[in-house]
């Protein structure tokens, strides 16, 4: 039997629905690859995946904010980036939004039956 919620009885598959139409950017997870450079050295370069729908929405802060990500003080991330549920991310990645720059990843929210998939970052480019 489906999950009923607040929404008039709606299901989560519904919710899936909503959260996807609030996807309005495109994105892609990179991730950092090394090529050998034949002479005992490498070049590692930033390869990214297929286009996923995202939202990137920047985090307030009141200035000496700070919280506590993989039990550790953090202030460094400034954006909330929502992707759909399953999309692949970890702090080791990269995500390029199209047309608003690369952000680094610091931290991934998970959690279980989850709706949405959502990560902290702050821009690099």
């Amino acid at each position: 039997m489906p999950l009923s919620t607040f929404l008039n009885g709606g299901t989560v598959t519904q919710l899936r629905g909503l959260q996807w139409l609030a996807l309005s950017d495109t994105g892609s997870v990179g991730t950092l690859t090394s090529t050998s450079d034949l002479g005992g050295g490498a070049s590692s370069v930033w390869a990214f995946g297929a286009s996923v729908p995202c939202r990137v929405d920047p985090i307030a802060s009141s200035g000496d904010d700070e919280t506590i990500v993989a039990s550790r003080m953090s202030d460094r991330s400034t954006h909330l980036i929502t992707t759909p549920t399953g999309t692949s991310v970890s702090i080791t990645n990269r995500f390029a939004v199209t047309g608003r720059g690369t952000f680094e990843v610091t931290a991934v929210r998970s959690r279980t039956g989850e709706l949405a998939r959502f990560f902290e970052a702050v821009q690099v480019s």
